[in-house]
């Protein structure tokens, strides 16, 4: 169909090192310099910026030496389903908008070391960060609406329909071939 714009697909996200890997993509798309990726415990992403929050990116001091990386990701594991170790089992993701959550909360926070990078300010997901995540999000044929809190919800495809609490399929996960959970 020629009116249908293609959409790339959904990366595979299950462990710390495939988040890794597309963050690094993403770094090379849009020509910032790569950034470590955690995953963590629920207690600790909470302890380090509040209650409710699934993730977020963090900068080390110029000063202190010693550390390779001075940029960080850190997800929480559970909330964010995503393993901290390779895994030959995958993480269960029971319902589609679970899969579709996942890959935008990785997208967000990638969007919090760009603009750092670039120096802008992101304080309150103001007006430029909203249309750059509306933009790569779009990318992956991923939908939302903001709620009042300025963070989105209600993920939904092109044409509106949710993604709703069916299971996610392999292309949805990410996944060449059928992998039994």
């Amino acid at each position: 169909m020629f009116w249908k714009k293609r959409t790339k697909k959904w990366p595979k996200v299950d462990s710390c090192s495939e988040v890794q890997y597309f963050i690094d993509q993403m770094c090379l798309d849009y020509k910032v310099p790569q950034i470590k990726v955690i995953v963590k415990s629920k207690k600790w992403i909470e302890w380090f910026t509040g209650l409710g929050t699934m993730a977020c990116a963090f900068w080390v001091p110029e000063d202190n030496l010693g550390i390779e990386f001075r940029r960080f990701i850190a997800f929480d594991g559970e909330a964010c389903r995503i393993s901290g170790k390779d895994r030959n089992v995958p993480v269960k993701v029971k319902h589609r908008h679970q899969a579709a959550t996942r890959v935008h909360i990785i997208i967000h926070e990638f969007i919090h070391h760009y603009f750092y990078h670039q120096g802008m300010v992101d304080e309150g997901h103001g007006r430029n960060f909203k249309k750059m995540e509306r933009q790569i999000n779009a990318e992956y044929g991923i939908y939302f609406f903001y709620a009042s809190n300025n963070y989105a919800t209600w993920f939904h495809d092109f044409w509106g329909f949710p993604f709703g609490r069916r299971p996610p399929t392999p292309a949805d996960r990410g996944w060449r071939k059928e992998v039994k959970q």
